[in-house]
């Protein structure tokens, strides 16, 4: 007992060269924790902003498709200029449905347009009702991405036909970013698919 009380009492120090020795094996051990918790950090949002962008592509290409198949069009046409599709089909009063499909402000845009009546019975003024301009675009689908001007919507109709198709190849393209903070993810997602 009393040879561990001696060690206690020694007032010995460490030398300089245990003293650097000690320090650089600190700071290795704390530069290489760092660099793993930093990189893990880094990957987290890096895999969260890709499954964001991910699932925003797999809602805007499904509400495409829905919209194409429940509204049943008797043609479609597109508007390459404008990023638009066009549905049309002859509602059940003898005048036509349309509906836009189109990319604004950066966002996938719905929007039911004006309907046309069927021309008018001979006991009426035979006018036919025109078209009014229906609401500036609707948005049905709302993401955190926003749409790039790359993102395009085309169509190839059968048969050589020329547009509106009753049939064909619808292709799509989008191309989403994401910003958060400062870090940008992209992803570019091609679609084609026959109606």
């Amino acid at each position: 007992m009393r040879k561990f009380v001696d060690l206690l009492r020694k007032e010995q120090g460490f030398t300089l060269i245990e003293l650097i020795a000690a320090l650089s094996l600190f700071s290795l051990v704390s530069a290489l924790v760092y660099g793993v918790m930093t990189f893990g950090v880094q990957s987290y949002q890096r895999v969260t902003m890709e499954n964001t962008l991910r699932d925003e592509s797999d809602l805007l290409m499904s509400a495409i498709i829905t919209e194409i198949y429940t509204f049943a069009p008797n043609t479609i046409s597109s508007d390459e200029v404008n990023k638009t599709i066009l549905l049309r089909r002859d509602n059940v009063s003898g005048g036509i449905d349309e509906v836009a499909i189109g990319i604004s402000g950066g966002q996938l845009v719905i929007n039911e347009l004006s309907k046309t009546e069927p021309i008018s019975t001979p006991n009426s003024v035979g006018d036919v009702t025109t078209p009014t301009s229906a609401d500036t675009y609707n948005t049905r689908t709302s993401t955190d991405s926003m749409l790039d001007p790359n993102s395009s919507m085309s169509l190839e109709c059968s048969a050589n036909s020329i547009q509106p198709c009753e049939s064909g190849l619808l292709s799509i393209k989008l191309s989403l970013t994401l910003e958060r903070g400062d870090t940008r993810r992209q992803l570019v997602v091609e679609s084609k698919f026959g109606f």
